[in-house]
């Protein structure tokens, strides 16, 4: 059953005249008499009776009006997701997110859904290198990852990041000694290198150009626990710098010299054809104010 066909239905029942519904329509009163006669004849029914008054609904063509008027605006709805779709501003967005970006990703992201509400976001919490792998594998959209992206990947830059040092508030230093094996005292906590390998590669190379070896004392699977055993005095923490607003009863000292800074950006498959990556992309790439 044609749409055209509904339409033209619809039209003459609202103005009830087949004159004027013609006129709406852009077309001659022939051609829609022709197509209501054809609508007629797919049905086996008549839909209305003319008077001297107008078009007036039969009581067959009554009886078919609801279920013109639904599969009318059922295609309509089909119509209006299946753009919203093909624009971007309707679909699925799966983001990845590590340490550095909790405080920006999130802000975005927000941003992003207030303004396409059609969208459905997913996050997660995940390492650039496993954030690299999902992307690669169609198993991620967008990842907000330590730069530069692997090959496969297209990316730009959204933010600074560095190497920072976590100690207890009670710890008696108050600046990075000279001597970095103080700290050794203390003692170091730390994210596994499977689940961190990038910051655990920062810092070995930041401690290596210094000729420092961190006595670890223990591991986690996770940063939480990391900036839990720092509040709680276990030992202290190599974090990226931005975590400092995700901690309480610490002190942050900043690193600063080579190997401890880096930069994160935002990444995506190169060459996929998706409209919602590409709209976040547009989106956050404003954001960031980088030039495309």
């Amino acid at each position: 059953m044609e749409l055209k066909l509904l339409r033209a239905f619809l039209a003459v029942v609202e103005l009830r005249h087949f004159g004027h519904a013609a006129e709406v329509l852009a077309m001659s009163q022939p051609a829609l008499s022709k197509q209501i006669v054809a609508l007629e004849d797919s049905l086996g029914g008549r839909l209305f009776e003319r008077g001297r008054h107008g078009a007036e609904l039969t009581a067959f063509g009554a009886g078919f009006l609801p279920d013109a008027q639904t599969l009318v605006r059922d295609a309509d709805e089909i119509h209006a997701r299946a753009r919203e779709a093909s624009s971007g501003t309707r679909g699925y967005l799966r983001v990845g997110l590590g340490l550095s970006t909790l405080t920006l990703a999130p802000q975005l992201i927000a941003e992003f859904r207030r303004r396409h509400p059609n969208v459905s976001v997913t996050l997660n919490d995940l390492s650039s290198a496993e954030q690299s792998r999902r992307l690669l594998a169609g198993k991620l959209d967008v990842g907000f990852m330590r730069l530069p992206a692997d090959a496969g990947l297209e990316a730009f830059p959204v933010l600074d990041e560095a190497l920072a040092l976590a100690i207890p508030r009670h710890a008696r230093w108050k600046r990075i000694p000279a001597d970095l094996n103080e700290l050794n005292e203390l003692g170091f906590v730390g994210v596994g290198r499977g689940r961190g390998p990038g910051l655990a590669a920062q810092i070995d190379r930041w401690c290596g150009l210094r000729g420092f070896v961190p006595r670890v004392t223990q591991e986690a699977d996770d940063i939480q626990t990391v900036l839990a055993a720092v509040a709680a005095g276990v030992g202290a923490a190599f974090l990226p710098s931005r975590t400092q607003y995700l901690l309480r009863d610490a002190r942050v000292l900043p690193l600063r010299g080579d190997g401890a800074q880096w930069q994160v950006g935002l990444a995506w498959q190169r060459g996929r054809d998706d409209a919602v990556v590409r709209r976040f992309v547009e989106f956050a790439r404003a954001a960031a104010k980088y030039p495309a």
